[in-house]
């Protein structure tokens, strides 16, 4: 989901995750049990006394906020549990329970799935924002589970460090991690899974494993990329790169160019510098008109003859604003100016396409101008994947979108309704469909095959799944 402009050691101990001397920080006593912590078969009441955390129920008074994620379209959800983590404990114990009571499992760190994943109905959500926290050392950050974008960014800026994701601040690193990972850096470091190093997860019946290049090295293929279809990852190690200053640019297009543009922007990219990014982004104004407008960011001092290669490129902007910000500003700027943001209502979803051809740019023209005719008033954005996100092998990881020119999103923001906004995309689809080669699992939509998000590696990623959770506990609403 694309911003709202477009697009040492902390924590530990308010986590309950081991400190440097390996000692856990006392707990608050466990909230008193219910009357009656039987529900559906289910004596939940065992788990109250397995876990540190807490576990919530239909009949808690805090069960409604407790099941809430970022996407107010999913409140009426009704998972039959939500266990909220204090410990990596906690999740063992936790998955432990619900193979024992045959419970189907769904994950929440960030909670902004696409989908509502992290609030299903009829599944037990491990709930992981507790889990928070950052070591930095040498060159690799150990990371946990809960912590967002933005808290990622700070914690690393103190060590001058970062590493490669996106721009919506509270979006979640892990699942971030887990699907890819895109973003502002991506074309000179690649994509957030790139520069995971290693994890720690915990498997669909309890088992505690490490995962890297020489332990698990299955897993480890397939949680770059695969999505969060696995199991629970409670820990995650990054290289990380510089944190440097940017320059950031906002060039403003006539709407009736946005071909032109976009056609411009992709040639840009052939020669443009790893250290320069740029997207595309098309609004509809819902009155059958476009609004065209990019974002760039640059390596310090370099902002100016960026842009004016790449208005050469393109055409002869309406507007353009300069900025030249150190890190964390260029974060903030990007992120709309806010580390959190507001829960709402969106409807979203993505193609991948091979080759920005001339008619796949009209078919992208086409599909939002008939969206704003219609009153509509979403986005379409695109995204690049060149740079060093080829630098990684096809078949190294299971993201499988490693020869191919763009990511396409669609996106609706809470103006209109879910369903006219579902149908619109669907359309949208459609048109596109001849130039599309799959999908971005991160930017998941209900009841599409496997294969539109993993292409060639989904029958990999389908037999290591079915070594590692034969009984499909995990949580998922593909079809396949």
């Amino acid at each position: 989901m694309r911003s709202a402009l477009g697009i040492g050691l902390t924590g530990w101990a308010l986590s309950g995750l081991p400190g440097p001397s390996g000692a856990r920080v006392a707990r608050a006593e466990p909230m008193p049990l219910t009357s009656s912590r039987t529900v559906a078969g289910v004596d939940w009441s065992k788990l109250d006394k397995r876990v540190r955390g807490r576990v919530f129920l239909a009949n808690d008074t805090e069960y409604a906020t407790a099941k809430q994620i970022f996407n107010t379209r999913f409140d009426d959800e009704k998972p039959t549990a939500v266990v909220q983590i204090d410990t990596v404990d906690d999740v063992a114990a936790a998955i432990a329970f619900a193979a024992e009571n045959e419970l189907v499992l769904a994950t929440r760190a960030g909670g902004h799935s696409y989908v509502g994943a992290s609030s299903a109905t009829g599944a037990m959500i491990i709930d992981l924002r507790k889990l928070s926290g950052v070591t930095y050392r040498d060159g690799e950050a150990v990371v946990a589970p809960g912590m967002t974008l933005n808290a990622v960014y700070r914690e690393l800026d103190r060590f001058g460090q970062t590493i490669p994701t996106g721009m919506c601040p509270m979006v979640g690193i892990a699942g971030l991690t887990l699907g890819g990972g895109l973003g502002f850096e991506s074309r000179r470091y690649g994509l957030t899974c790139d520069r995971l190093a290693a994890a720690t997860m915990v498997l669909p019946d309890g088992t505690v494993t490490e995962v890297s290049a020489t332990s698990r090295p299955d897993l480890f293929w397939a949680i770059r990329g695969g999505g969060a279809q696995l199991g629970v990852v409670t820990s995650l190690t990054y290289r990380t790169c510089p944190a440097t200053p940017k320059d950031v640019v906002q060039l403003a297009f006539p709407g009736e160019l946005a071909a032109q543009v976009i056609a411009g922007w992709s040639t840009w990219l052939s020669t443009a510098d790893p250290g320069e990014w740029a997207c595309v982004s098309v609004d509809a104004d819902g009155k059958g008109g476009l609004k065209c407008w990019m974002q760039l960011v640059s390596p310090a001092k370099e902002g100016v003859r960026a842009a004016v290669e790449l208005m050469a490129a393109t055409a002869k902007p309406l507007n353009v604003e300069y900025r030249s910000l150190n890190h964390m500003d260029t974060v903030m700027y990007l992120a709309g100016g806010n580390a959190t943001q507001p829960r709402a209502n969106f409807t979203c979803g993505s193609d991948v396409v091979t080759e920005l051809s001339a008619d796949a740019i009209a078919a992208i023209i086409e599909a939002i101008t008939a969206h704003s005719r219609a009153g509509g008033t979403g986005w379409v954005q695109i995204n690049t994947l060149d740079g060093a996100v080829r630098d990684t092998l096809l078949d190294d990881t299971a993201f499988p979108w490693r020869e191919h020119a763009a990511l396409v999103e669609w996106g609706n923001y809470q103006q209109i309704p879910h369903e006219q906004a579902a149908a619109w995309i669907a359309e949208a689809h459609g048109l596109i469909a001849p130039y599309s080669a799959g999908a971005y699992v991160n930017y998941l939509e209900s009841g599409d095959p496997v294969e539109r998000y993993y292409a060639h590696n989904y029958p990999r990623l389908a037999a290591i799944r079915r070594k590692v959770d034969p009984q499909n506990r995990i949580h998922t609403v593909l079809v396949g």
